[in-house]
């Protein structure tokens, strides 16, 4: 009984934070494509 309560509950928070770890990383792609403009005084004229 306890096995499989212990099992259960791995189960549980294994679900949990692959669910958080692949929202993080869909909206840090979200980021990813956000180029802002570059600086005058960093660009080569």
């Amino acid at each position: 009984m306890r096995n499989k309560m212990f099992k259960a509950m791995m189960m549980l928070g294994a679900s949990i934070f692959t669910f958080f770890a692949l929202a993080t990383s869909a909206s840090a792609c979200g980021y990813g494509f956000y180029q802002p403009k570059e600086p005058k005084c960093l660009r080569d004229e």
